[in-house]
């Protein structure tokens, strides 16, 4: 058969990127490649195609009219659609498949689970244990797949003894909560007026990574995760995390790797701030140390593995139909279509 008439995996994407969720798609998509399954990005009409290689060097087509679906094609699409989206989507004849990246968002595009499941899913992707056994909790009858999100390399741990005192945050969950918690650290440790607050935001990942790569401190300000990427880049980075696990983040907070909060105990994230500030450099090392074990579980090695078994029980041993070896110099080329 040729590589033209093969049935195609299309993953919903957009660009440019911008939240992680977005990036975790793109990843999605490289990884089935490396897989050697045909698997394409599906950009949205609005997108803005850039450099092949940002974030992935992975084929792209537009939505348009002159995209075609047959029944043997299979589109993943974000569980943040609208509701008038998924009932354009419910007529196409294309196996349909929701990444929930975040059960918060579920019923942005469905008002309860029944509706969801009432919905023609022929199956479900989702980040974490956590996002899955949420929305079994909440009634999903979906059979979820869990397919963990790789840390990327260029959150990587630089020189650990040139940290600055400073503290890293990203505020985009919570862009009016940071008064709050610099307003409480500092009338509670006014010792510490002279710590720098490096904000993240509007940045490149590797202007992010560059700061994280600096930080000694990285505030948490997660909120309703299905997993939460910025504490593990920072762990990553080896900064000491401290603050809210934002739920999803429960899959990997310890006692060992964060001084981790609940929601609504700011008192508390002042003081695990405060602690970081000061810990002895013995400490600093150990809790570096338990960061890195955390992040690095989250690799590229796992990730694939976990998305290859979703897509074997999702084709149902069928995945044959999807892959082509293209054979270059005794190397498979899967970026030959």
């Amino acid at each position: 058969m040729d590589a033209k008439d093969l049935p195609t995996i299309y993953y919903a994407c957009s660009l440019p990127v911008k939240a992680g969720g977005e990036v975790v798609n793109w990843q999605h998509v490289a990884g089935l490649r490396k897989l050697g399954y045909r698997a394409f990005a599906l950009l949205d009409r609005n997108s803005q195609v850039g450099i092949p290689s940002k974030p992935y060097y992975v084929p792209m087509v537009h939505w348009g009219d002159d995209i075609r679906f047959t029944e043997a094609d299979w589109l993943v699409v974000p569980e943040v659609f609208p509701p008038e989206s998924f009932k354009a989507l419910a007529r196409l004849p294309c196996k349909l498949v929701v990444h929930n990246q975040n059960p918060f968002y579920t019923f942005r595009g469905f008002s309860s689970t029944s509706e969801m499941n009432r919905f023609p899913f022929s199956g479900g992707l989702c980040c974490s244990f956590f996002t899955r056994n949420t929305l079994i909790a909440w009634g999903s009858e979906l059979d979820w797949q869990v397919v963990r999100p790789q840390v990327l390399q260029l959150f990587s741990a630089g020189d650990l003894t040139k940290k600055k005192r400073q503290i890293a945050f990203m505020p985009r969950k919570r862009p009016t909560d940071i008064d709050l918690l610099q307003g409480i650290f500092l009338s509670i440790y006014p010792e510490h007026a002279d710590v720098p607050w490096i904000e993240i935001k509007n940045m490149s990942r590797r202007q992010a990574s560059k700061i994280l790569k600096e930080s000694l401190v990285f505030a948490s300000l997660s909120k309703n995760e299905g997993l939460g990427l910025p504490p593990l880049e920072a762990m990553a980075s080896g900064c000491l995390v401290c603050g809210f696990h934002g739920e999803g983040g429960q899959e990997y907070a310890s006692e060992e790797n964060g001084w981790w909060v609940s929601e609504g105990e700011w008192t508390e994230f002042a003081h695990g701030i405060h602690n970081a500030l000061t810990s002895s450099e013995v400490d600093v090392r150990r809790r570096c140390k338990a960061g890195l074990e955390t992040s690095a579980r989250f690799n590229e090695e796992r990730f694939i593995d976990d998305l290859a078994t979703a897509w074997k029980f999702l084709l149902q041993g069928d995945q044959s139909h999807f892959q082509v070896s293209t054979r270059l110099d005794g190397k498979v080329n899967t970026n030959a279509y």
